[in-house]
């Protein structure tokens, strides 16, 4: 296997994509280094797994993480969904910036063969079309609310490529669409749809609220999935080119709450708050040259994601009672 006995660094492995990377390079029989910081802890334990705590904004504290790594995962970020992009959508931007900006440089700084790099569908125009790669610098990102965020997507996947072209090392690019599964953050006024959904449901919330129409469309990805089309692409498209990582099959928050519904036997009124913040009603990213590059496809369908990740918190939730609690 490509990973097999490689020295790789997952800068951020505290979080959902960190962790779900960290479990498939250590089956892959990788030397694993991974760095958390504040509230999101590193829960896998493995003879061939490092964890370090780290600032990685600190430079003379991020640069002894990456030496002697054979290969680079960015999956450090500061994240949120509607209500905080909404409230302070600059402060995402400027701390991503700051950090995504000297991780990507100390890559090559450091001599790492190869780097991956997060970046977001974030940087597509608004088509009304499932996005294809080259649409990914054509006119504007959405506007008003992603057109910051966007253009740093944009800005950041060039400083890739100009480290891929000034520097040994090779970059990666993928650009994943609504992520969800195990390891998410379970705090409902900062989360994204789909564990604000499932805190909701296990918690019987009664009337269910939604915020927005329920109508938004996505490519829900599942971050096994995720984890694995980053793993390939590192491997066989290091050419510092995006490459859409999420599934052909987009659904709606109303589908989201359907299976959940199902699922947990819970049958609740279900009240849309339209005064309540949602996000771009229309985010779709067409895969197909996944599948034809690297030999990728999601393989994990929106029941069956979904019925995980509920799994996975309930069991999380017995250890950590405090996550996903909501207001009486």
């Amino acid at each position: 296997m490509y990973y097999q006995g490689k020295n790789v660094l997952v800068a951020g492995g505290g979080g959902l994509i960190g962790q779900s990377l960290i479990k498939q390079l250590l089956e892959q029989g990788a030397h694993v280094r991974a760095t958390q910081y504040q509230s999101r802890s590193i829960i896998i334990e493995h003879d061939h797994l490092e964890v370090i705590q780290c600032n990685l904004k600190e430079e003379e504290e991020a640069i002894p993480v990456f030496k002697d790594m054979d290969i680079v995962f960015m999956t450090a970020a500061k994240v949120g969904g509607a209500k905080p992009i909404h409230e302070d959508p600059s402060s995402l931007i400027m701390y991503n910036l700051d950090l995504h900006a000297k991780l990507i440089s100390y890559a090559a700084r450091m001599k790492a063969d190869k780097c991956c790099f997060v970046s977001s569908s974030y940087v597509y125009p608004d088509t009304r079309e499932a996005n294809v790669e080259s649409e990914g610098f054509e006119g504007n990102p959405w506007i008003p609310l992603n057109y910051g965020l966007g253009w740093i997507k944009r800005y950041l996947e060039t400083l890739c490529k100009h480290f891929h072209m000034t520097s040994g090392t090779n970059y990666a690019i993928v650009r994943p669409t609504a992520i969800y599964g195990p390891y998410d953050r379970w705090d409902i006024a900062t989360s994204h749809v789909v564990p604000a959904m499932i805190v909701k449901a296990v918690n019987k919330m009664e009337p269910f609220e939604v915020w927005g129409n329920g109508e938004d469309i996505r490519c829900f990805t599942y971050v096994d999935d995720l984890a694995e089309g980053m793993l390939a692409t590192v491997e066989h498209y290091a050419v510092a080119e995006g490459l859409n990582i999420c599934p052909a099959e987009h659904h709606t928050v109303k589908d989201i709450i359907r299976i959940l519904f199902d699922y947990l036997d819970f049958h609740p009124d279900v009240v849309f708050n339209s005064d309540k913040p949602s996000a771009i009603p229309f985010k779709v990213s067409d895969p197909s040259r996944a599948l034809e590059l690297i030999n990728w496809r999601a393989k994990t369908s929106l029941e069956e994601g979904l019925q995980r990740t509920v799994d996975w918190f309930l069991e999380y939730r017995k250890l950590h009672p405090e996550a996903g609690k909501m207001d009486e």
